[in-house]
């Protein structure tokens, strides 16, 4: 008997503390817009002011993102507004971590934010990255859809959203495209090379000056080969070696050079048709060809390979000729974005 007591006391505190937090959400009396392509609920502010035309702001970003991936944009988009950060995470304490400054919550299918009158651009930034978070679930995971869910890479779920979150507020690119023409970015390949040269007295006078005329900025960064840079767990593995930053530049370059390699090339069309042969399942065939069939006789579908997909759109027969197509583009783009920032330190 008195263990039962217990176990209802215990169940009657959490359906209690379960309540109290679920009342604490339906207690906000939320302002409630339909704008553009958002159904947006923004909780009126006690402590400060709001950004004005919030919905406007929002549309703004609807807009960049329906230029540059139009074939990725869903029906209404979902998204609540905190009136600041302490609010945001108080509601938000099983998706939401301190660091947080917005999220895609997946469970919900809604685009979760807090409002930043003083730092209107940097929410911009982060509401745009979380945005195309959606986009990519929604394209690899429709909503309502009876087919076997599966995680979009992540590397280009990343790398899309900060490419995305980069031309936000400037079309041309901003602190990643900055990022990527001035910090001296070397292959792996070259890592373990510097590394040999060093041992055996290093560069040469003529090489170190030839590094330094092209160089604008000390910043060296290893970019891991592609195949591992790839794996699910890469993320992991640089958050934890503290590589997170480089991680990210990694990801946006490369789908940069997927999606947009210069601002006078385009290769969207070719991106999206990476993308949907990625969200395609397919029967699973054996090396004769012919489909692979469970005990019951039914096909096993499976969808594409990052390299099957790369092969189809891109036409490189596989990774290795992906990253060597890809260093021959950064040598270039770098070349050409150095120069404009040497021109414009002569012009001063």
């Amino acid at each position: 008997m008195f263990n039962k007591k217990i176990l209802l006391f215990v169940l009657f505190f959490a359906v209690g503390i379960f309540c109290f937090a679920q009342n604490k959400t339906d207690n906000i009396k939320w302002i409630s817009s339909n704008f553009g392509g958002f159904q947006i609920n923004i909780e009126p502010h006690t402590r400060s002011i709001m950004t004005p035309n919030l919905a406007m702001q929002f549309n703004g970003v609807f807009q960049m993102l329906r230029k540059n991936v139009a074939w990725m944009i869903p029906g209404k988009v979902n998204v609540e507004v905190y009136q600041d950060k302490k609010s945001f995470l108080t509601h938000n304490r099983d998706v939401a971590e301190d660091w947080s400054g917005a999220l895609f919550d997946p469970g919900r299918n809604i685009i979760i934010v807090y409002d930043e009158p003083h730092h209107k651009h940097q929410m911009l930034k982060k509401f745009t990255h979380e945005l195309t978070h959606l986009f990519v679930e929604n394209t690899f995971n429709p909503p309502g859809s009876k087919v076997p869910q599966k995680e979009p890479p992540v590397w280009l779920n990343e790398g899309l959203a900060v490419n995305m979150e980069d031309i936000t507020l400037t079309p041309k690119g901003g602190v990643w495209h900055n990022d990527l023409v001035v910090i001296n970015i070397f292959s792996s390949g070259e890592h373990e090379t510097l590394k040999t040269r060093k041992q055996t007295g290093g560069l040469t006078q003529r090489e170190k000056e030839g590094l330094r005329k092209f160089a604008v900025s000390d910043k060296v960064v290893f970019f891991q080969n592609f195949a591992d840079f790839m794996e699910p767990d890469s993320y992991d593995k640089a958050l934890a070696n503290g590589k997170v930053d480089d991680w990210y530049l990694q990801a946006y370059a490369m789908v940069r050079f997927l999606f947009k390699p210069m601002q006078n090339q385009d290769k969207r069309m070719q991106f999206k048709q990476f993308m949907e042969i990625l969200t395609k399942y397919s029967p699973k065939k054996d090396k004769t060809g012919k489909p692979i069939l469970t005990e019951d006789g039914k096909k096993i579908m499976v969808r594409p390979t990052v390299e099957e997909a790369l092969k189809t759109a891109y036409k490189y027969q596989n990774v290795l000729a992906f990253e060597a197509d890809f260093w021959r583009w950064l040598t270039t783009f770098q070349i050409i974005g150095r120069k404009k920032i040497k021109n414009n330190i002569k012009g001063k």
